[in-house]
């Protein structure tokens, strides 16, 4: 009889053992971040127009160039080519446009709201600039420098 009051208690301490739950409770964990419209240029290819004859009376010089930018997906962003398109050497002044395409028929717009879209994704957006100087300038000999910005506005 002891021994079978011994194996009761057992029993009865194994059962309650395994019927004893510690009490729990529980909670969504909330996670956010917030993305903000952004746009940063990569790189440019700067316009090279290379040599340039101001005899020849119906040869435009053209040239190239690009500029390379990432905008945050969604993003709508303007871009656009500010400052004097001309490049200098002593006191000799050589004009130049710039151009969306390479038929050169649209000028790249100078002010806002310039060349708009919308980022797609977050991958590269390459914007070309083609450029011209028009023939007959009245220019000397030497190496003609100039700068524009290039911005892109969001």
């Amino acid at each position: 009889m002891k021994k079978l009051l011994v194996i009761f208690f057992a029993l009865a301490i194994i059962f309650a053992a395994a019927n004893a739950k510690a009490a729990t409770d529980t909670s969504a964990v909330t996670a956010t971040a917030t993305v903000a419209a952004n746009c940063d240029i990569q790189s440019v290819t700067n316009l090279n127009f290379g040599a340039y004859d101001p005899t020849n009376t119906t040869a435009d010089d053209d040239g190239a160039g690009s500029v390379s930018f990432k905008c945050t997906k969604g993003t709508a962003y303007n871009t656009y080519v500010a400052g004097s398109r001309t490049m200098t050497n002593g006191t000799d002044t050589l004009n130049f446009q710039l151009y969306q395409e390479s038929g050169r028929t649209t000028a790249y717009p100078s002010v806002t709201p310039g060349v708009t879209g919308t980022a797609a994704n977050n991958n590269t957006i390459t914007s070309n600039l083609y450029g011209r100087i028009a023939a007959l300038q009245n220019v000397g000999t030497g190496i003609y420098n100039g700068s524009v910005t290039f911005t892109v506005e969001y």
